[in-house]
């Protein structure tokens, strides 16, 4: 049995998507859609601030119906006032030096394109979480298949046998084709877990960052993820 999780690459994403990592043994990277149109958790993600959340965005240049793979960034000189800002916002939290030694050199040199940006930094802060799927890109998968079709392409092409998808995936997903091409679907819900935060009390879905900051690699004990599959509902 092989799980299988896929995902757009985000921008230091919350620790939901951490979660999925350490629930399957190969993930692939879904950069070869469409980035979303208007404001997207591929370029942008919430951190703590000390008057609350804050966003950190990426600047990026929009072209109308272009890939994640080919979005590049905006301007120069944007990763150094990323770094600013989290030293700024945590700074003074236990383990900000140990995890931006980690990350640190993806902002020192973010290169010229976004996706790739992004998986090195997922990668990187996965590693750190001791996790250690097997990682793909999906452009590596020639298919003209799209919605469930291309999932269940993917998922085969990696040698999956079963295919662990967030709660959000029930709205556009098919489970009818999945059990058709004999691949088990694994729904799975991330609870947010609270933890102490430098800035007051708990607020959920930040960056993993805001959690490795504050608690190290003992983050990972926050990666609860329930799968809902086999939970029977109640008619009301």
């Amino acid at each position: 049995m092989k799980r299988v999780g896929i995902h757009q690459p985000n921008y230091a994403p919350w620790l939901g998507y951490f979660a999925k990592l350490g629930a399957v043994d190969d993930f692939v990277f879904l950069e070869d859609c469409q980035m979303p149109i208007g404001r997207s958790y591929v370029s942008r993600v919430q951190i703590r601030g000390r008057d609350g959340a804050e966003w950190m965005t990426v600047p990026v240049q929009r072209v109308r119906g272009e890939s994640i793979n080919a979005v590049r960034f905006a301007e120069r000189g944007w990763s150094r006032k990323h770094v600013a800002k989290l030293q700024w916002n945590y700074g003074r939290t236990p383990f900000f030096d140990p995890v931006m030694q980690v990350i640190r050199p993806m902002y020192e040199d973010p290169g010229e394109l976004l996706a790739p940006f992004n998986r090195r930094i997922i990668i990187a802060l996965a590693g750190y979480m001791g996790l250690s799927p097997q990682y793909h890109l999906a452009s590596a998968v020639q298919a003209d298949t799209t919605g469930t079709d291309r999932l269940i392409d993917l998922v085969r092409a990696v040698g999956g046998t079963v295919y662990v998808s967030g709660a959000g995936g029930t709205k556009y997903q098919d489970p009818h084709a999945f059990r058709a091409d004999g691949i088990e679907l694994d729904i799975r819900s991330y609870q947010p877990v609270p933890y102490v935060q430098v800035h007051g009390g708990f607020m959920p879905g930040l960056s993993v960052l805001d959690a490795l900051f504050n608690i190290g690699p003992d983050a990972s004990r926050l990666l609860q993820y329930p799968s809902l599959t086999d939970v029977p509902t109640v008619a009301l």
